[in-house]
């Protein structure tokens, strides 16, 4: 029995591709349902007050923040002084991407506090959050017909469900470590 060069690239392919689904991707969302897990113990399931753990992380030990009030400070001043739309939406632009790194830093960090059950809460949380401010960000899109208009008002919408995002991460974050 002899095989087509062809067909054994892809019979080859298809063995090694075979479980990849497993592999984490980056920029794909995993649409896999994971299966239910039974309860390890009644206490498990029990409502309790947050708690800092008894092992913090090690980056809890650190002594440095980036501060990002002063860039996002400047960039708005820059804003203001901005004569095109398309300067004023590359502007916009740097500071909604300062204040998605600023969301994602505190959301690492509060992740860092929680416990294993409470994690994948939030990551589930988080990621409905980011399709709503995508749907926030597409409305404001559609609401002119001006494509350089349309994507600074897209960039607004972007920065406001951002800001309002970090207020609730800044509360939660409150409750779970007394600093």
């Amino acid at each position: 029995m002899t095989f087509k060069p062809g067909l054994t690239a892809c019979l080859l392919a298809g063995l090694f591709l075979t479980g990849c689904q497993t592999l984490p991707m980056p920029f794909a969302s995993n649409t896999a349902a994971e299966p239910p897990r039974e309860e390890a113990s009644a206490q498990e399931a029990a409502p309790s007050q947050p708690k800092p753990p008894e092992n913090p992380p090690a980056s809890a030990d650190l002594n440095w923040e980036p501060n990002l009030d002063q860039p996002i400070t400047q960039l708005q001043a820059q804003l203001e002084l901005d004569e095109s739309q398309l300067a004023k939406n590359q502007t916009l632009s740097s500071i909604a991407y300062l204040y998605d790194a600023r969301l994602y830093m505190l959301f690492q960090d509060t992740l860092d506090y929680l416990p294993e059950k409470a994690r994948k809460h939030e990551v589930e949380l988080q990621n409905r959050w980011l399709d709503q401010r995508a749907g926030a960000m597409t409305r404001a899109f559609l609401n002119d017909e001006d494509g350089e208009v349309a994507r600074f008002a897209a960039g607004q919408a972007f920065i406001e469900e951002t800001q309002k995002r970090i207020r609730e991460l800044e509360q939660l974050r409150a409750l779970i470590v007394i600093e």
